[in-house]
């Protein structure tokens, strides 16, 4: 009996080292987003974006192209100048903290007629382009946003 209450504690050992030992993809891996995902997000804070194409350089980071939209609402309307926010999403969190790192260097000494917003989560670089950099109009909304995501 002795032997078999043993071989049991050694079994129940055996498989409580397995089961804490295996890798748990789910609580591992980084969530990803995507641009659809941020879109709705976005939408969810009656936010209303519409895609704006650039010509001429568009900034990249990382290798990575941004989804390019302006921000439109009555306040914009009235104003002339758009409001722009920019979209990079990267394959991984870490290849996004190397393009706000790239971002970072590259505007180190830019002179800027707009001013730039970092928003971070997950894989997704949300840059809010503002005409103001004291009173920017959307900056709680984007923030609440992207908390959502």
């Amino acid at each position: 009996m002795k032997i078999k209450s043993m071989l049991g504690l050694i079994i129940l050992i055996y498989i409580t080292v397995l089961v804490g030992c295996t890798n748990d993809d789910k609580g591992a891996k980084e969530k990803e987003y995507s641009y659809q995902d941020v879109i709705d997000v976005f939408e969810s804070q009656n936010l209303k974006l519409a895609p704006y194409g650039m010509t001429g350089n568009i900034q990249t980071l990382n290798d990575v192209v941004p989804e390019m939209n302006s921000i439109e609402s009555e306040a914009t309307i009235y104003d002339s100048s758009l409001e722009y926010v920019y979209f990079y999403i990267f394959q991984t969190e870490t290849a996004r903290e190397a393009g706000v790192k790239e971002f970072n260097e590259k505007m180190k000494y830019a002179k800027f007629t707009t001013n730039p917003f970092l928003y971070e989560k997950g894989n997704v670089l949300t840059i809010y382009w503002a005409s103001s950099k004291e009173k920017p109009l959307f900056n709680e909304l984007i923030k609440s946003a992207i908390e959502n995501l």
